[in-house]
């Protein structure tokens, strides 16, 4: 067994990181110096292989029973799902701190996730037509058919467009809130100069958006000044993508 860190992504097309769950995980591990390696799992693989691995799967109510982002540890150990991974690195690999005590990163997470909903028309077909490989692209387009009862172009022209953008904006307003109420000091974090788990949620949205859609990315990032300034700022935590 290796005696580094397995992370467990999404495969695609081009076999860097998309999505903005794996992105909280893959930003910690890169924030740490934490050294791992990736296992590229397809979308119709991941139960049928976490189930084979013995994972337990998601408590009850979660999106899906089996899901990425997923690590093992070099104790064999499996964690899944992003933010019981970041509080286990945090536990094992205290420095440098990713300062979770101060609970705003759950705050990030509830915002950032709603966020991947009410955006989600205008990201949807992109991510089918350009980053998902087959049978990939095909389980996810019937998944989400099934879940939201729509096929995703569908999807796009009734919800994308202006509807995405008014339903979104409730969520950009307390993103940038988190961004700019709690600063301690000068900086773009939102601590001010202190980096935290909550800035790689963030980041990782942001990562994520501009992976999917570039253009209707860029313009989720005009909502405010302060979204940029966090991403240009953990661009170095970001770098590592396979």
């Amino acid at each position: 067994m290796s005696d580094k860190l397995v992370l467990y992504d999404l495969a695609n097309k081009r076999d860097v990181t998309w999505n903005p769950n794996v992105w909280k995980t893959r930003a910690a591990l890169n924030y740490k110096g934490i050294p791992y390696e990736t296992s590229w799992v397809e979308y119709p693989d991941v139960a049928p292989k976490f189930k084979a691995l013995g994972i337990p799967a998601n408590p009850e109510g979660a999106f899906a029973d089996y899901t990425c982002p997923c690590i093992r540890l070099p104790d064999g150990t499996f964690i899944m799902d992003s933010n019981p991974i970041a509080e286990k690195l945090e536990a094992l690999y205290p420095e440098p701190s990713m300062r979770m005590e101060n609970g705003l990163w759950k705050e990030m997470a509830v915002v950032c996730d709603g966020l991947v909903f009410s955006a989600g028309p205008d990201f949807l077909c992109p991510l089918v037509n350009d980053i998902l490989r087959e049978p990939a692209g095909t389980w996810f387009s019937e998944d989400r058919h099934k879940r939201f009862g729509a096929e995703l172009p569908d999807i796009e022209a009734g919800m994308g467009g202006e509807k995405c953008w008014e339903a979104s904006k409730p969520g950009l307003e307390k993103l940038k809130a988190l961004l700019t109420a709690h600063k301690e000091g000068e900086g773009p974090f939102i601590l001010g100069s202190k980096p935290s788990y909550g800035d790689l949620i963030a980041a990782g949205l942001f990562a994520s958006l501009k992976r999917m859609h570039a253009e209707r990315a860029e313009k989720v990032l005009g909502f405010d000044e302060s979204f940029g300034k966090v991403l240009e700022a953990c661009e170095p935590w970001l770098k590592k993508v396979d």
